[in-house]
């Protein structure tokens, strides 16, 4: 099946991370999304012997993750940025903010009808650039993105990823309602 779209940008604060376990917020729907570019980092080295290559070992490194998105408004900026807005609907900025760990999840439709479902587990976010262009004679859509680093959670785990099928129709109606894991009971 091939990837026809991008919606659903949905984030939660991580409010814990042990070996024993992970706990989260209640995920909130991010604007709407336009693209989602994910770059896992994987370093690879080769141990040669004999004149040729006789092992290679990869170790997962940081993924960077850049969204782009219809507008990013001051709630959800400070929501990913761990600012506080204030009484008239502005934020601060300040050099000690301290962005939480968010979990982030979102949808890719695919051809037949079908999804294919994510949620990437643990990452911060960074301050977005700004670039503001002026109109010159028609308009041009000028629209956000934000970056950040993710990374492995305590137990290793770093995404979750299912594809729609006709036997998991119930986890995917509830896809962004809590961070998706693998079930610890096999499907029926």
């Amino acid at each position: 099946m091939t990837q026809v779209g991008l919606k659903n940008i949905y984030a939660t604060k991580v409010l814990t991370d042990t070996e024993e376990g992970t706990t989260y917020d209640t995920p909130k729907k991010i604007s709407e999304a336009i693209t989602a570019n994910i770059t896992p980092n994987v370093e690879t080295a080769t141990l040669y012997a004999d004149d040729k290559a006789s092992e290679v070992e990869e170790a997962m490194g940081d993924i960077d993750v850049e969204i782009g998105i219809k507008d990013l408004s001051v709630e959800d900026y400070a929501f990913l940025l761990g600012k506080t807005v204030d009484a008239n609907g502005g934020v601060l900025d300040n050099v000690n903010d301290v962005a939480p760990y968010i979990a982030l999840g979102f949808e890719v439709p695919l051809t037949g009808g079908r999804k294919r479902m994510y949620w990437y587990y643990k990452g911060k976010f960074s301050v977005p650039s700004s670039e503001h262009t002026t109109k010159q004679g028609s308009t041009e859509f000028q629209t956000p993105t934000i970056s950040g680093k993710f990374m492995s959670r305590a137990d290793g785990n770093w995404r979750y990823r299912l594809d729609s099928n006709e036997t998991n129709t119930t986890v995917v109606a509830n896809w962004f309602k809590t961070v998706q894991e693998e079930p610890t009971v096999p499907a029926p």
